[in-house]
C-alpha cells in the first residue's frame, strides 16, 4: 500500500449545547435547548454587551475626567475673577471716595463763588454813608434850569420840581467815600458845586458826588467802598449826593443806610 493511500484521519467537530432547566413548584421542569450555532450567537450577543458596557464605563469615566478638569479650571478661573472683583471693588470705593471729596471741593468752591459774588452785589449797591465821621443831612431838589438846589421844607414840597438830591454838611478833615464798588465813568466841573464825580456800580444804579473839592479819582478807574473821593477841608464841607436807578433818579434816603 503506497504512501497515498493511507487512511486519513478525521477531525471532529465538536458542538456546545447550552440548556436552562426551571422547575416549577409542582414538580415539573422545562428545558430550553440551545444548539452550536444559537450558542455561538448567544455569546457573540454576551460579548458585544459586555464590550458596550466596558466601552460605557470608560467613555463615561472620561468625561467624568473631563468634567473634573474643566469644574478645576472653572474654579481656578472663578478664584482668579472673585480676585479681581475684589480689586476693582477696591479701587470702586477708592473712586467713589474720590468723587465724593472731589464732588465736596466742587460744591464748596460753588458756594464760595456764589458768596462771593453775593458779597460783590451787595458791596455795589450804593446804599454805605457818603461820607466819614458825622454830618448833617437835608433834602433837596435840583432844577436843572435854576442856578441853585432848593432845599425842601413843609412849606415847598409839594410845589418844589428837580431831580432829587441830599446836601451833606461835613465837619472839616472827613472825607466823601464811595458808597458802593463800581467804576468812575465822569470826573468834570459841576457849575452848582464846583466839581462831580459819576461812579457806574453796573447793576443799574449809578451814584453822583458833587463837591468844591479836588478829585482824588479819575476817569476809568476802579473803586471800592469807603474809597475817598474828595478830602472836606474849609472850603468844600457841602456835599451834594444823588443817586439813579436805570437812568432816574430816586431819593437817596431810601438808599443810604445810617447808623447811629
Amino acid at each position: 500500500m503506497s504512501r497515498d493511500n493511507k487512511p486519513r484521519k478525521h477531525r471532529h467537530k465538536r458542538h456546545y449545547t447550552f440548556m436552562i432547566i426551571s422547575g416549577d413548584s409542582d414538580g415539573t421542569t422545562k428545558r430550553l435547548h440551545l444548539n452550536h450555532f444559537k450558542t455561538q450567537l448567544l455569546a457573540y450577543f454576551c460579548f458585544a454587551v459586555a464590550l458596550a458596557i466596558i466601552c460605557y464605563i470608560i467613555y463615561s469615566a472620561m468625561t467624568i475626567n473631563t468634567l473634573r478638569s474643566i469644574n478645576s479650571e472653572q474654579k481656578t478661573e472663578i478664584d482668579a475673577l472673585n480676585v479681581d472683583n475684589s480689586t476693582l471693588q477696591a479701587s470702586n470705593d477708592k473712586l467713589q471716595t474720590e468723587v465724593q471729596q472731589l464732588s465736596a471741593a466742587i460744591n464748596k468752591r460753588l458756594e464760595d463763588e456764589q458768596q462771593s459774588e453775593e458779597e460783590a452785589e451787595a458791596l455795589a449797591m450804593p446804599i454805605g454813608f457818603p461820607l466819614t465821621g458825622t454830618a448833617s443831612m437835608v433834602s433837596a431838589v435840583d432844577d436843572l434850569s435854576s442856578t441853585t438846589v432848593t432845599e425842601l421844607t413843609e412849606d415847598n414840597k409839594e410845589d418844589a420840581t428837580g431831580n432829587p438830591i441830599v446836601i451833606f454838611t461835613a465837619a472839616e478833615g472827613s472825607s466823601i467815600i464811595a458808597s458802593g464798588t463800581g467804576t468812575v465813568t465822569s470826573v468834570t466841573t459841576d457849575t452848582k458845586f464846583g466839581s462831580q464825580v459819576i461812579i457806574d456800580h453796573g447793576n443799574g444804579y449809578i451814584s453822583i458826588y458833587r463837591n468844591a473839592g479836588d478829585p482824588l479819582v479819575s476817569e476809568g478807574s476802579t473803586i471800592d467802598r469807603g474809597d475817598i473821593i474828595f478830602v472836606v477841608s474849609s472850603d468844600n464841607t457841602t456835599l451834594g449826593y444823588q443817586i439813579q436807578h436805570d437812568d432816574q433818579f430816586i431819593d437817596p434816603e431810601e438808599m443810604i443806610e445810617i447808623n447811629g
